[in-house]
């Protein structure tokens, strides 16, 4: 299986592929510290990459979100796997994700 990867694709813009895992999500984090905090406003993450997601997935992908927030910068998330959405309905978090 690949390595989850947490990419600069642009200005503004990160990409991950791979899977977004309870394996992953420690290395995915890390990664994506020091490349978050010095994004601009308006930052993009495309999720489009990535293979499959477990709640560990989506509690980094809130994790961006309260992060930005709390930064008063805006975070959009694109490309939001339909699992990634399900296990947010279910877990009743799908609101903070729409405000990303």
């Amino acid at each position: 299986m690949a390595a989850a990867r947490f990419e600069v694709a642009g200005e503004g813009l990160f990409r991950v592929s791979g899977p977004l895992d309870f394996n992953s999500v420690p290395g995915v984090w890390e990664a994506s510290l020091p490349l978050l905090r010095e994004a601009p406003a308006g930052t993009c993450i495309d999720l489009a990459g990535v293979s499959q997601v477990d709640s560990a997935g989506l509690a980094l992908v809130l994790e961006w979100v309260g992060q930005a927030s709390l930064a008063g910068r805006a975070l959009r998330i694109e490309c939001m796997p339909d699992k990634l959405l399900a296990l947010a309905r279910i877990s009743e978090t799908e609101g903070l994700l729409q405000q990303a």
